[in-house]
């Protein structure tokens, strides 16, 4: 694996510093250019340190040849530097979710990476999280039996769109949605948790009018492969006490797990995942999520059925990780430093992403069920 030396940012708003500030001098990796089209922002990070800065990212692709190009414009201009990327022949590239707004441009990305060998991979840091890996560990391995069906929300508090891009906020809600921005969140997590299923077919409904995205609400069912039905849903437009709400549930032929992933009114953070007795078999479970670092404690049910919870609680040591981290997981991923349970999306999983997330934005205008 080609080792990581020069690293170049383009797009310097919030994540585009968080990831430069995160892999500047990370294990031999310098971030040796950023890129905006507001100068302002790529040059105050280059002089303090030490590093050039442009407002073209073509012309800092040619003049720097960096091994890593992190990406991280707001979501429908993520095409134009993917394509690049390939052009300019970066061996590797982390894109922020999701990797375009249309299947079209999706696919004309992977046409241009494999043709210059590019290496993509779309940040997605919910997949790190150790509660959420428990979740993905226990299903695959059989001990919570077959998924049949569940439900996930994240919605956002509406000073999201309205106030987190600065001035030009309104005109990012009026061009983009929460299905792309929140929904691409969800579908890639029910990809990680329930893999190697696939997505048949969906069904959704929207609804808008408040604040001018297209939509302000999307709700929607997904049909798997094997049959198991996942509800999901957003919103843009939520009066909340917290950023963000995120949930989900979901019921397997052996047991079941609630996850509310953020607090909120009255709620705590924390996962509860019921496994079906003998005790054996939670404590076997208890064991193998042990053995990666995380940590839950067993209680048990009898009422109506022999049943165990394992709960875990994101402020034991192991059970929780600095978002902040996740893109030097991902560099590490390139040199070829990956976890068992740190399964990443890769290019052709970031095009399943949109290709869903499109498919329920179709579904919605054209009233019907979609397959895929």
């Amino acid at each position: 694996m080609r080792k990581i030396e020069k690293c170049a940012i383009i797009g310097m708003g919030l994540l585009g510093t968080a990831h430069a500030d995160e892999l500047n001098g990370y294990h031999g990796i310098n971030v040796t250019a950023v890129c905006d089209l507001y100068p302002e922002k790529a040059k105050d990070w280059a002089e303090k340190n030490n590093a050039s800065w442009y407002d073209d990212f073509k012309l800092m692709l040619s003049k720097e040849n960096p091994d890593l190009v992190v990406i991280t414009t707001q979501d429908p201009y993520h095409t134009e530097p993917l394509l690049a990327c390939c052009e300019a022949k970066v061996p590797f590239v982390l894109c922020e979710k999701p990797l375009t707004t249309s299947v079209e441009d999706a696919i004309a990305v992977k046409d241009a990476a494999q043709k210059s060998g590019t290496q993509i991979k779309v940040i997605f840091p919910n997949r790190l999280f150790p509660l959420g890996q428990s979740i993905h560990l226990l299903i695959s391995e059989g001990y919570l039996g077959e998924p049949k069906y569940g439900e996930m929300r994240i919605d956002d508090n509406i000073s999201v769109p309205l106030n987190l891009w600065g001035k030009n906020s309104k005109n990012f809600s009026e061009i983009s949605s929460p299905a792309y921005f929140l929904f691409s969140h969800t579908v890639d997590l029910l990809y990680y948790y329930l893999a190697p299923r696939r997505v048949k077919k969906v069904f959704a409904v929207s609804s808008t009018g408040i604040i001018g995205s297209r939509p302000d609400y999307l709700d929607g069912y997904l049909t798997w492969d094997d049959g198991t039905i996942t509800r999901i849903k957003t919103e843009w437009t939520k009066r909340i006490d917290t950023l963000v709400e995120n949930y989900c549930q979901m019921t397997c032929t052996k047991g079941g797990f609630t996850f509310n992933m953020t607090t909120g009114f009255k709620k705590e953070e924390g996962l509860q995942i019921f496994i079906d007795g003998p005790k054996e078999n939670a404590e076997n479970a208890q064991k193998r999520l042990k053995h990666f670092g995380i940590t839950a404690e067993l209680k048990s049910f009898t009422d109506p059925i022999e049943s165990y919870a394992l709960e875990f609680s994101p402020d034991v040591d192991g059970n929780d990780f600095n978002w902040g981290d996740g893109s030097r997981v991902y560099a590490d991923s390139f040199m070829g430093k990956d976890s068992q349970l740190s399964i990443l999306t890769d290019l052709d999983g970031g095009i399943e992403q949109v290709r869903v997330v499109d498919a329920l934005l179709r579904s919605a205008r054209e009233e019907k069920i979609i397959e895929l």
